[in-house]
């Protein structure tokens, strides 16, 4: 039985097609040639919009029917599976509207509303080529002129750059800086642009930049609050990033797999060899990890979100970066075809090229591990909630048949403050050994300076929190799981993959990933039919 929160996306499947007909109009085939013309890929995005995609972009109060964070990221990872490039343009939608739905005046918020609503694209312009990340020294400014604000400067590498119709852009207002001397503002077209930029992946995407010569501009949220704006926004679409990954992964595995159940190799299938079949269980296993972790950081959005800062941050920098190493894992299965650009198996290719652009976007990897450095601290130090709080909150978050709360926008905070229901509520012994050494070890580092061991103790919280998510979510949901995902076996090997376990991969997650696989089912760990092939 599917749930009612994944409904939506089994209908879109069911209306887009399979993408591997090349006869389909949102097919395989069809990226990829738009690819190798780098062609923006409108007559997908028209065809999302058509069945009602930019609906689920706009909060139900608005006119739009975004409720359940959950229910957008599986509408979103359906998407992915076919184009990121698609995919993207309308997650950057997402996210230069999100300030707006959480900060916004009701007139903001009608007019991007209004614009989405109609089939437009909106982006976010953080960040400028001689300053990349380092938004505390962006020089683009805002300047008050008439009674109105005015910005002037320029913004680049930004999605929906040229096609876009209106964006968020971070603005000094304090020519000072520091962390309150800059602001969103909300800026609508007219605005002139620079070129779109070539990409080794997601070639036909609008990547180029905003040209701001005193261009007319509304602040969104106070004066001052542009970083925390910018940071409480990220908390929101960097769990979106993780369905980019997913889904890209996805289409790959399924496209290795498909070739070594039909391969003929020394008188035998190809998947019949063990290597082959190993690299294809392993890469399914860490599909299902991430998409636990992915799972319980999207809940989270609405049942927790004062904890995001640092769960946020820790999917962010997993799930890509695990997602883009299974994909590179199973081209050994494809050997010479995976790099071919055209043919049956092209759009590994196109996969393999567009997923490793997942872990620049809404912070690189290495800004959101500096991200989770910087409050594990706290954890070592301060347990801030009682335990019946804990589970309070992983009880919402974990039990997939009770409904979300409404999005709170007031309960998102800047840092954790020494709190961390995913591992601080962990019991198994395995697993809490583990977590309590990481925090011993973290207790050790210097609190002023950044160094490489503090990365690496990030790193490894990371995996520990996806294990954490797995075993959350089997206590609290194991009946409406996956049936292998479900059992004790398919826990275990999940955690055997993270902590190291048995070399051998268990058969029963062989079985698993073949049984998903025939029945056209998503690589997830929960149940979600995809469109028949």
């Amino acid at each position: 039985m599917t749930l009612p929160q994944y409904r939506a996306a089994e209908d879109l499947e069911r209306h887009l097609g399979d993408p591997f007909d090349d006869g389909n109009p949102f097919s395989h085939q069809r990226a990829v040639a738009l690819d190798e013309r780098e062609e923006f890929p409108q007559p997908a995005i028209a065809m999302l919009h058509e069945w009602g995609y930019s609906r689920y972009l706009v909060p139900a109060a608005l006119g739009g029917k975004l409720t359940s964070f959950e229910e957008a990221a599986a509408l979103q990872r359906a998407v992915s599976r076919r184009d990121l490039t698609a995919a993207i343009a309308l997650g950057q939608s997402f996210l230069g509207a999100a300030a707006v739905w959480l900060a916004g005046t009701p007139e903001q918020q009608g007019r991007v509303a209004e614009t989405l609503l109609g089939g437009g694209l909106c982006g976010l312009a953080l960040t400028e080529e001689e300053h990349g990340s380092d938004l505390l020294a962006s020089d683009v400014a805002a300047a008050r002129s008439g009674g109105a604000w005015k910005l002037t400067g320029r913004k680049w590498l930004i999605n929906n750059g040229t096609r876009g119709d209106a964006w968020t852009v971070f603005a000094r207002t304090d020519p000072a800086g520091g962390l309150n001397g800059f602001t969103l503002f909300l800026v609508e077209r007219p605005v002139a642009s620079l070129p779109k930029k070539r990409t080794h992946g997601i070639r036909g995407a609008d990547i180029s930049g905003l040209v701001l010569d005193g261009t007319p501009a509304t602040p969104v949220g106070p004066i001052g609050s542009g970083m925390d704006l910018a940071l409480k926004s990220l908390q929101l679409t960097r769990t979106g990033c993780a369905q980019f990954a997913l889904g890209a992964a996805d289409t790959a595995l399924r496209t290795a797999l498909d070739f070594a159940l039909d391969r003929k190799l020394y008188g035998a299938r190809a998947f019949d060899i063990p290597h082959a079949q190993a690299v294809l269980t392993g890469a399914f296993l860490d599909l299902s990890i991430c998409d636990a972790l992915a799972l319980f950081a999207t809940r989270a959005l609405q049942a927790a979100p004062g904890q995001m800062s640092l769960w946020s941050a820790v999917c962010k920098y997993f799930v890509p970066t695990t997602a883009e190493r299974a994909i590179r894992d199973v081209a050994v299965i494809l050997g010479a075809r995976h790099y071919l650009r055209e043919g049956s198996h092209a759009i590994f290719q196109k996969m393999l090229r567009d997923s490793a652009v997942v872990s620049l976007f809404d912070g690189s990897t290495a800004v959101n591990l500096d991200a989770v450095a910087v409050q594990l601290q706290r954890l070592s130090t301060k347990r801030a909630a009682s335990s019946e709080e804990r589970e309070n909150a992983l009880r919402a978050i974990c039990t997939l048949t009770e409904p979300l709360p409404a999005l709170d926008a007031a309960r998102f905070e800047l840092m954790n403050a020494g709190r961390d229901d995913l591992t601080q509520g962990i019991a198994a012994a395995r697993l809490r050994e583990s977590i309590d050494e990481n925090e011993a070890l973290v207790a050790q580092l210097s609190r002023e300076k950044r160094s490489s061991e503090s990365f690496e103790l990030a790193r490894r919280h990371c995996v520990l929190s996806a294990a954490a998510a797995c075993v959350h979510l089997f206590d609290r949901s194991r009946d409406v799981l996956d049936p292998f995902f479900g059992s004790e076996q398919g826990l275990a090997a999940c955690l055997d993959r993270l902590l190291g376990g048995p070399a051998r991969l268990p058969a029963e997650a062989t079985a698993a990933m073949l049984r998903i696989h025939r029945e056209d089912k998503a690589f997830s760990v929960v149940p979600v039919q995809l469109a028949r092939r």
